[in-house]
């Protein structure tokens, strides 16, 4: 499962070597971001949006307790100890 967390894209700074290798992976709706290093998927971007999707682990403080997921990928897939987002659901960290 991959626990996705939203940020404005003008408030992130990528600290890891190299630039994103980006993907059209729904051409003209989404791309997506990898780790140019080791391949890790970090980032989803759909084409004009102001708000950037990252995969909370591939943070530097990705236990921060005010990190809140906003939506879950493969979730029918996680352990059965890990909180689900429910579709739509939308809260904030405190």
């Amino acid at each position: 499962m991959q626990w996705w967390i939203g940020f404005p894209l003008s408030s992130l700074t990528w600290t890891g070597e190299g630039e994103l290798t980006w993907y059209d992976t729904f051409p003209s709706g989404t791309k997506r971001g990898f780790c140019p290093v080791c391949g890790s998927h970090i980032a989803a971007l759909d084409y004009g949006d102001t708000t950037i999707g990252i995969n909370v682990p591939a943070l530097d403080n990705h236990d921060d307790p005010r990190l809140v997921p906003t939506s879950q990928s493969f979730s029918d897939d996680a352990v059965t100890w890990l909180p689900r987002v429910t579709a739509g659901q939308h809260s904030t960290g405190g």
